[in-house]
C-alpha cells in the first residue's frame, strides 16, 4: 500500500499527520462567505499546508496500516520508516512527490521543504462537494408615466411588486446564510460551543468531588500529623546510619583501564543493506552511528569509547529511555 495514497484519507479524519523527521500535514477549514459582487457565496473550504517544524511522529500513519493491512505495530514502523528513507532519497535529489487530492511536497534551490496544494478541481474534499450559490438578480421594470388615475394604479402596482421581490429575496438570503452557518458549525469541531458547556459542567462536576474528597483527606491528615513528625526523625536516623553501613560494605578500588574500545550495539545483520536501514534510522534520530564489519556480519554502533565505565554508563542510559530497543557492548 503507498503511503501517499491514503494521506488524503487520513486527513479527512485528522487535523496534522506526520511524515517523521521531515514535517506535518495540517488543515484549516474556511468557513462559507458572501463573495464581493453581493449576490453569491463562497462554500466553505478546506486549507492544506506543511509543518516543516512539526517533526515528531504521531503514529497516525502506522495505526492505519495496523487497520487495514492487519499487520503488527512493529511491522508498520518498518514500512514506515522504510517510505521516509525514499521520500528523502527523492527530495534530495531534487524529485517532487505528489500527494493524491492533496499536493506535492518538493525542496526549492536552496534545500528547503514546499508543499504546493492541488487545485480544487483535483482536491478530492477541498469545498466539501459544495459549489458556489448564486441568487438570481431581479431587474426593475420601466415604469411609463401616464396621466390620471391609471399613471397612480401603476405606480402602486409596480411598488407592491418591487416590495413583493425584495421581501422573497431577503428571505432567500436568510435562508443561504443560515444553511452556510449551520455547515460550518458542524464541520468545524472548535465552533461546536455545546461542546464546550458539556465540557464545563464535566470539569464543574469534577473539581466539586474532587475538593470534598481533599477536605476528607486533610481531615485525616491533622489527625495523625503529629505521629508522623516522630515517626520520620526516627527513620531518618536510620536511613543515614543504613547510608553509612552501605557507602562501607560497597567500596570498591579503582579499577585499571584496558586497551579496549567499546562500542555501543544496537543491530547485527547478515546484510549490509539491513544494517544501513538502521544506520539511518539512528541517524535521523541524532545519533552519530557507524557500521562495523567483522565474522560476515554487520553491526550498527551508536557510540565508542575506551572507557568501560562511561560505557556502561551510556548503556544503562539508554536502556532507561528506550527499555524495548535491543542494545549491548562490544569491546575490541
Amino acid at each position: 500500500m503507498e503511503i501517499n495514497l491514503i494521506i488524503r484519507e487520513l486527513l479527512a479524519k485528522h487535523d496534522f499527520i506526520s511524515l517523521p523527521g521531515i514535517g506535518s500535514f495540517t488543515q484549516k477549514y474556511e468557513p462559507a462567505f458572501p463573495s464581493a459582487d453581493g449576490i453569491s457565496f463562497i462554500p466553505p473550504k478546506q486549507i492544506i499546508s506543511f509543518d516543516t517544524s512539526r517533526t515528531f511522529n504521531d503514529e497516525a500513519i502506522e495505526n492505519y496500516l495496523c487497520d487495514k493491512l492487519g499487520v503488527s505495530h512493529t511491522e508498520a514502523s518498518d514500512l514506515l520508516k522504510e517510505y521516509i528513507s525514499r521520500l528523502n532519497y527523492d527530495l534530495d535529489s531534487g524529485k517532487p512527490r505528489t500527494f493524491e487530492n492533496v499536493g506535492e511536497l518538493y525542496k526549492n534551490k536552496k534545500g528547503r521543504i514546499r508543499f504546493d496544494q492541488a487545485a480544487d478541481v483535483d482536491a478530492a474534499l477541498s469545498t466539501f462537494g459544495l459549489k458556489s450559490l448564486e441568487v438570481e438578480k431581479v431587474n426593475p421594470r420601466k415604469i411609463k408615466k401616464t396621466k390620471g388615475q391609471k399613471d397612480y394604479a401603476t405606480k402602486a402596482g409596480n411598488t407592491s411588486k418591487k416590495y413583493s421581490s425584495n421581501k422573497i429575496l431577503v428571505i432567500f438570503s436568510l435562508l443561504i446564510v443560515i444553511a452556510a452557518l449551520t455547515t460550518t458549525f458542524i464541520l468545524v469541531p472548535e465552533l461546536r460551543f455545546w461542546d464546550n458547556i458539556l465540557n464545563t459542567k464535566k470539569s464543574v462536576a469534577e473539581n466539586a468531588a474532587e475538593l470534598a474528597q481533599k477536605s476528607e483527606e486533610t481531615k485525616l491528615t491533622d489527625s495523625v500529623i503529629t505521629k508522623k513528625d516522630s515517626l520520620i526523625e526516627k527513620v531518618d536516623q536510620s536511613i543515614k546510619e543504613n547510608n553509612n553501613k552501605k557507602t562501607a560494605l560497597n567500596y570498591e578500588e579503582p579499577k585499571v583501564q584496558d586497551n579496549k574500545t567499546y562500542y555501543l550495539i544496537v543491530g547485527s545483520f547478515g546484510k549490509i543493506e539491513n544494517a544501513q536501514k538502521l544506520f539511518e534510522t539512528y541517524k535521523q534520530k541524532g545519533y552519530s552511528p557507524e557500521i562495523i564489519q567483522g565474522n560476515s556480519m554487520f553491526r550498527v554502533s551508536i557510540g565508542k569509547t575506551t572507557d568501560k565505565n562511561k560505557a556502561l554508563s551510556d548503556f544503562n542510559k539508554y536502556r532507561t529511555n528506550y527499555p524495548n530497543q535491543p542494545i549491548w557492548i562490544l569491546g575490541i
